[in-house]
């Protein structure tokens, strides 16, 4: 079976273990030996603490750690709008973003990128059906068009009605810093998406775990989890200190940034799921599955509460650009939260009332995001 895609793991359910059949359940080979979850801490490697009989690490993060560090090549290019001085800002050529967002063209530069198969584009929204993810797709296809043509303006000042740059921020014309809106809105288009709602989900975990994969040496359950894993960070150890050096990158920086209490408790969700996948453990899989999509949930709400209410506080114009563009991508990434009863008419319902002002983010007012922020506060519980 290819692994290529990590939506594949919907499709192979024929083994899967189940909780509700005591018989069943236990009927089913039996692929590992028991291991005692208690030796399981903060400080365990998540990388060595899975291993076959004979030794061997059972946890391969090829496939997802290649598609965050696609992610973090192609961020790194739309960042070069935003070049502190003494540097000087690029403009950014269309055919590189969208190589970059579909693997082609070769501009890949860490090893294997350009040669594997895979790309961001087709990953993202992979939970949706075909119509809403080519949707999502396509808006970040234009979006990408938009910032190649707002970054031949990157040497003039922003005005309203003009691209340009606010202080090393550069905005369209109508004030938005696209780059944020596109590295956001991908943060729960790919990552989140993938992790939540095609790795995690119930279904997903009644893949095989009787039998390795042939030519692997762990099950299609195992590999599963361990590719979600691998969607949040590519660490032996997932960090939790927001002041260590290097962070963690995207969706699991903004967990310890942005929920911080919960950054341990998901770390050891993983552990404690994947050990609960070894020990055949069914009820114990999906309870960690669970606190994990809850809390990476809520880390999407409250980075979009946090950028908004920023935005309201700031008195300098280019602080403020900022803060709105990160703010309105992880809006958009709300419809990949489902847990909450969040999806794309909710999403978009916020997006229309905080850009639909004759001159968009010139003209916002605090009363229109405070529309926004108590909406999504409501609707995940956010204090």
């Amino acid at each position: 079976m290819s692994f290529k895609y990590a939506s594949v793991a919907l499709l192979a359910l024929t083994f899967g273990f189940t909780a509700c059949d005591k018989n069943d359940t236990e009927s089913a080979p039996v692929l590992r030996t028991k291991m005692d979850t208690s030796s399981l801490s903060a400080t365990s490697r998540y990388t060595e603490s899975f291993k076959d009989a004979g030794g061997q690490s059972t946890v391969d993060l090829t496939t997802s750690g290649q598609r965050l560090n696609m992610f973090s090549e192609f961020n790194s290019y739309m960042a070069l709008v935003a070049v502190a001085a003494p540097a000087a800002p690029s403009t950014l050529e269309v055919n590189k973003l969208r190589g970059l967002y579909a693997n082609t063209g070769a501009y890949f530069t860490g090893p294997g990128l350009n040669t594997s198969g895979l790309q961001l584009r087709t990953t993202t929204a992979a939970s949706f059906p075909a119509t809403g993810a080519e949707a999502v797709r396509n808006y970040i296809d234009q979006n990408i068009t938009k910032l190649a043509v707002v970054s031949q303006s990157v040497n003039n000042v922003a005005t309203p009605g003009s691209a340009g740059r606010l202080g090393r921020y550069l905005v369209d014309e109508k004030g938005v810093e696209v780059n944020q809106v596109i590295q956001k809105a991908l943060i729960g288009a790919v990552l989140l998406d993938q992790i939540n709602n095609v790795l995690l989900t119930d279904q997903a975990l009644k893949a095989n775990n009787s039998k390795v994969v042939d030519g692997k040496v762990y099950s299609e359950l195992e590999h599963n989890w361990d590719l979600a894993y691998g969607y949040l960070t590519s660490n032996a150890i997932m960090t939790t200190d927001i002041t260590a050096t290097p962070r963690e990158r995207f969706l699991a920086g903004y967990l310890n940034e942005k929920n911080g209490p919960a950054s341990p408790g998901v770390y050891l969700a993983f552990l404690k799921g994947r050990a609960a996948i070894v020990n055949n453990d069914a009820a114990g899989v999906k309870t960690q599955a669970d606190l994990i999509r809850t809390e990476l949930e809520k880390t999407i709400a409250l980075s979009a509460v946090s950028y908004l209410s920023s935005w309201k506080a700031a008195a300098a114009l280019d602080v403020k650009a900022h803060a709105l563009g990160e703010g309105l991508g992880f809006i958009y990434s709300l419809r990949f939260c489902p847990k909450y009863g969040a999806d794309a008419a909710f999403s978009d319902g916020l997006l229309t009332g905080l850009t639909s002002g004759s001159q968009g983010a010139w003209s916002l007012t605090n009363a229109q995001a405070d529309v926004a922020i108590n909406a999504i506060k409501a609707k995940f519980s956010i204090q």
